[in-house]
Parts: structure tokens; sequence; C-alpha cells
């Protein structure tokens, strides 16, 4: 018998399980079992059980099992999940992104910095913070749009607030309510021609 048939499809070297679990991924985990027992979807014990569990994990195989069921909750929309906040090592340095007649699309595991700096000219950014290291809890975006456009996915619970002026554009705005204890994005400048959607994970 092939034993190659009998791996499962979503664990397993096939499927990058073996690749090794880091620090910030453990403590990702953990995030999100605090908040599942926080939101009445673990017990305490079974929070400490699967909290110790990730604690040691050394590869993404072992992380699954202890996730799984509470990944398909967050995909729903079903709970407030707090990213993973990292001051160590952030700085004042502005994370500048320019397009012009280009784009930029950041998602996946990058590292959100205070302070993000946009300018487009016949071009757009993505950015999707869902699974994103955030640097500080209050994050201040400056915007320049000129036939041009921003698309923002912050987690469920994040607080946006709106100052952009805009001429013959604007910010569209569609979130849950504000949790306590998410990040805040201050978004700032303006938008000509173009605009700023900003939204939940669909």
């Amino acid at each position: 018998m092939d034993a190659s048939n009998l791996e499962p499809t979503d664990v397993g070297p096939a499927a990058g399980g073996d690749v090794p679990a880091t620090r910030a991924d453990r403590e990702h985990a953990t995030v999100l079992l605090n908040a599942a027992c926080a939101e009445g979807y673990l017990s305490g014990a079974e929070r400490d059980r699967r909290v110790a569990a990730a604690q040691v994990a050394s590869t993404f195989d072992d992380l699954v099992p202890l996730t799984r069921d509470l990944l398909d909750i967050r995909s729903a929309g079903l709970a407030t999940v707090p990213p993973t906040i990292d001051s160590a090592g952030a700085t004042d340095d502005v994370d500048s992104i320019v397009n012009i007649f280009s784009g930029t699309t950041r998602e996946g595991r990058w590292r959100v910095r205070r302070r993000i700096s946009m300018l487009a000219c016949f071009g757009g950014t993505t950015l999707d913070t869902r699974d994103a290291v955030f640097e500080a809890q209050t994050i201040d975006v400056n915007v320049f749009m000129l036939f041009g456009g921003l698309d923002l996915t912050v987690p469920v619970g994040c607080d946006v607030q709106d100052s952009v002026g805009a001429i013959f554009g604007g910010v569209d705005r569609k979130l849950a309510a504000p949790a306590p204890g998410m990040p805040v994005f201050n978004l700032h400048g303006f938008v000509a021609f173009g605009g700023v959607s900003v939204h939940n994970p669909k």
C-alpha cells in the first residue's frame, strides 16, 4: 500500500505542516485561545489545556488541532479575536507606500507599523491586516490618492476613525461594532477621484 496516499490533506509535509512554529506563531495561537475563552467558546480548563500545548508546539501540525474549530468561528465573524501586538523593535519610522501607475498588496503575516503613509496616482494599495502583527495599539494612516485607491481589511472589532478629505471620492466603511482592546486605525489625508474602502474580512 502506498503510505503517501494516507496523509491528510490539511496537515503534514504536503500542506506545510512540518514547518517549525515560531514564538510569534505560538503567541498568535494563545491570543486566539484566550479570546475564544473570553467569548464563551471554550471553558477555562479547555483553554488552559490548549494554551499549554501551544506553548510547546514545535510545528504547525502541533497547532492545527488546537485552533482548527476556533478559526472556523473567527472566519464566520462570530468572535472578536485580538491580533498579535508586538511592540518589540517598533520605531517611529514611517512605512511609506508609493504607487504611480502601479499597485501594492500586503496580506498574510506582515508587520503593521504605527505610522503608514500612502501615495497613489493612477494606482492602488491593498492591505489585509487580519493575520498581521501590529507594532502598536493605535495605527495612523495618512493617504493621498489621486485617481487611486486603498482597500483596507481590518480584524473584526477594530475601530476606524476617519478624517479624510475628498473631492469626487470618499471613504466607504463597512465594519462591525468596535470592541474593547482592539487596535484603532486613524485615517487622515486627501482623496480626489478615488476612494478608500475599509471593511472586515469577507
